[in-house]
C-alpha cells in the first residue's frame, strides 16, 4: 500500500505544535510577567494571575482541537479517514471552535471590567477577528462532519452490495 507523506508531515507538525503549546502554557505566567514589566513597567501579581487564568481558559478548547486534529491525521495515515471517529473528531473541533468564541469574548469582557489596566483598551478588532475565524472553522468542521457522514453511508451501502 502506498504511503502518503503529506499526512505524515501534517501529523509531525501537529505533534510539534502540541509540544510548543504545552511549553508556552507552562511558561505563561513568566511570559506575561516579563511582557508587562518590559512594556509597561508593571509588576502586579494580580494582573499577571488574571491574564494567565484567562489565557488558560481560552487555551482549553484550542488544545482539545489540536488533539482531535492529531487523531484525524492519524486516521488519514492509517488510511481510514471515512470512519465514525473522524465524524466525532470534526464535531468536537466544531464545538471547541464555537466555544472558543464565547470564551474569548467572556474573558476579554471580564478582563476589561475587572482589571483597571484593560478598561480603556480597544478590544473590538481582536474580538471581530477571533469571532470570524472561530465561526468559520466551526461551520467548516460541521459541514465536513456531515459530508463524512454521507460518505460513510455511501461507502457502507457500496460495501454491502458488492
Amino acid at each position: 500500500m502506498k504511503r502518503i507523506t503529506s499526512p505524515v508531515v501534517l501529523h509531525a507538525v501537529l505533534v510539534f505544535g502540541i509540544i510548543v503549546t504545552f511549553i508556552l502554557l507552562i511558561g505563561t505566567p513568566m511570559i506575561v510577567t516579563a511582557f508587562f514589566k518590559s512594556q509597561y513597567g508593571l509588576l502586579n501579581s494580580y494582573l499577571v494571575l488574571n491574564v494567565s487564568i484567562y489565557i488558560y481558559i481560552c487555551a482549553a478548547p484550542y488544545m482539545i482541537s489540536l488533539f482531535k486534529l492529531r487523531k484525524l491525521s492519524s486516521l488519514v495515515i492509517k488510511n481510514t479517514p471515512f470512519s465514525d471517529e473522524s465524524v466525532k473528531s470534526l464535531k468536537t473541533i466544531a464545538a471547541c471552535s464555537f466555544s472558543e468564541v464565547v470564551l474569548f469574548v467572556a474573558c476579554v469582557s471580564a478582563l476589561k471590567y475587572s482589571v483597571e489596566f484593560f478598561k480603556y483598551t480597544v478590544w473590538g478588532g481582536p474580538i471581530i477577528v477571533v469571532t470570524f475565524i472561530g465561526v468559520t472553522i466551526g461551520l467548516l468542521c460541521t459541514v465536513l462532519a456531515k459530508l463524512f457522514e454521507v460518505a460513510i453511508e455511501i461507502k457502507t451501502e457500496n460495501d454491502q452490495t458488492i
